[in-house]
Formats: C-alpha cells, structure tokens, sequence
C-alpha cells in the first residue's frame, strides 16, 4: 500500500484551519472523502474509495503546520493474468494524483481568501 506525507506551515490559527479542513475543503480535495474527529486532538481521519488518511493540526511558531498523509490502495488483484496476456491495459490508478491534490490543497490552505483592509 503507497503512503505519502505532504506538510506545510500556513500563517493561520488552529481553528481556522480547524473549520476549513472539517468542512468541504478537504472532501472535495479527495474526490468526496467522508472527514471526521480522530481519537487525538488536533487530528482528522479521512477514507475515499480506495484511499484513506489523516490530517494533523498543530501550533508552530508564527503559524500552524499542517500534515496531510494518505495510504491509497493498489488494484493489483483487480485485473487477472489473462487480461494481461491477451494485451489488455488495466485501469488508472484511481488516486494517482492524490498527492499533487493534497499539495494544492495546502497551496490553497495558505492563500487568503478575505482580503482584508479594502474599502469600497
């Protein structure tokens, strides 16, 4: 089973990640993933078809870092021998792209969406 670990520190409060990664965000990142409370503080555990993880959120410094990790499922089984052997291709992986989605996911974390200070 393939794992990977992105992590990044965003100048933003626990809380405020807190509600962005608990909300829609981090579902649509992973295709509709279900999100919920870990058993430790500051955690959040998600599962995808064929995919789950967690999200930590911890105070450093002068921001939050947040790491995202995920263990996605291989389909080796899915596809038989014979298929191989009379040239068919499997399937796509169906989260090859996770990674890259989770690192936009934290691009988009860090990014401020108020801009704050604008006048009318």
């Amino acid at each position: 089973m393939p794992t990977f670990e992105v992590s990044r520190t965003l100048v933003k409060s626990p809380p405020e990640l807190w509600e962005e990664l608990s909300g829609d965000c981090l579902a649509q990142a992973i295709d509709g993933a279900r999100v919920e409370p870990a058993e430790e503080a500051g955690a959040l555990r998600w599962e995808a078809e064929g995919a789950r993880g967690t999200a930590y959120i911890e105070s450093s410094g002068w921001g939050t870092k947040v790491t995202l990790t995920a263990e996605v499922e291989e389909q080796v089984a899915d596809f038989g021998l014979w298929a191989r052997m009379r040239g068919i291709q499997p399937p796509a992986p169906r989260h090859a792209d996770l990674e890259q989605r989770l690192e936009a996911l934290l691009d988009d974390l860090g990014s401020a969406h108020k801009k704050p200070f604008q006048g009318k």
